[in-house]
């Protein structure tokens, strides 16, 4: 059996490095452009000066730390939650969020899953890791990406949520886990309501093997939350499993333009 893990795990490590290898050769050879705006002017990491401005200006917006909504200026952040947080609040103890999911983290995020950017990943995952660091309330034990089912996996041949969490969990020195997994396959969110987001989701993560995060505080990594209906499922079976703690981490919170239109006038 340990035999056979080994195996998995070299094997995981050679294919991990040739898409690295593919990914430099993209870098390589196509126009260097802005991932988010498209500008041919790019200082570094595949963003222009400006759109690297503007993402670090979307970092400092305050947001709520239970459910990653933005929030109004000089309004107090609270551990309760905020006027937008779901009636129950989510199993999760907190969220690390980048910002919301609008230029140009949209673009950046959208670089990052199609066309598997490392210098994108690399931005995205210091700048997260960062965020956790400062805003982390426990000493966390170990990241554990939301998993792709093996049949959407198959067909986008990447795992953006896993390649995230590997960049987060090498920037804070913790062991990916690869505890939780994907038992049954569901359609895309994105155009679900909450209720059927919910119900979508219900019975669709499982564990492998829950001996290894007994007791443990779980950093959950993905790339974008709405609901936060997908993260509650993954965090239900986490804590079920042994998990002591979840904290959810993500590079952007979907929301209304006008939740964060006061702070940029």
């Amino acid at each position: 059996m340990s035999r056979m893990r080994d195996i998995r795990q070299f094997a995981r490590g050679v294919l991990h490095a040739a898409k690295l290898c593919a990914a430099g050769l993209d870098d390589l050879f196509l126009p260097a452009v802005c991932g988010a705006c498209g500008s041919t002017e790019v200082a570094s990491d595949c963003l222009c000066g400006q759109c690297a401005v503007a993402l670090l200006s979307m970092v400092s917006l305050p947001y709520c730390v239970r459910c990653g909504a933005t929030i109004g200026p000089n309004i107090p952040i609270s551990q309760d939650g905020c006027s937008v947080c779901p009636t129950t609040l989510p199993r999760f103890e907190s969220v690390v969020r980048l910002g919301p999911y609008a230029q140009p983290i949209r673009g950046a995020i959208h670089e990052l899953k199609y066309r598997k950017r490392e210098a994108m990943l690399r931005r995205l995952g210091q700048l997260l890791a960062e965020a956790v660091s400062a805003r982390a309330s426990c000493t966390l034990d170990v990241a554990v990406p939301v998993p792709m089912h093996w049949r959407r996996r198959l067909v986008k041949g990447y795992d953006h949520a896993r390649a995230i969490g590997r960049q987060i969990a090498r920037e804070l020195h913790l062991p990916l886990g690869d505890e939780l997994i994907r038992v049954r396959y569901t359609p895309p969110q994105v155009r679900l309501p909450r209720t059927k987001r919910i119900e979508n989701v219900r019975g669709a993560f499982g564990m492998r093997s829950p001996v290894a995060i007994q007791g443990a505080h779980v950093l959950l990594v993905d790339d974008v939350t709405t609901t936060g209906a997908t993260a509650n499922e993954a965090t239900r079976v986490l804590l079920a499993g042994g998990a002591s703690k979840v904290i959810l981490a993500v590079v952007a919170k979907a929301e209304p333009p006008r939740a964060y239109a006061t702070h940029w006038g």
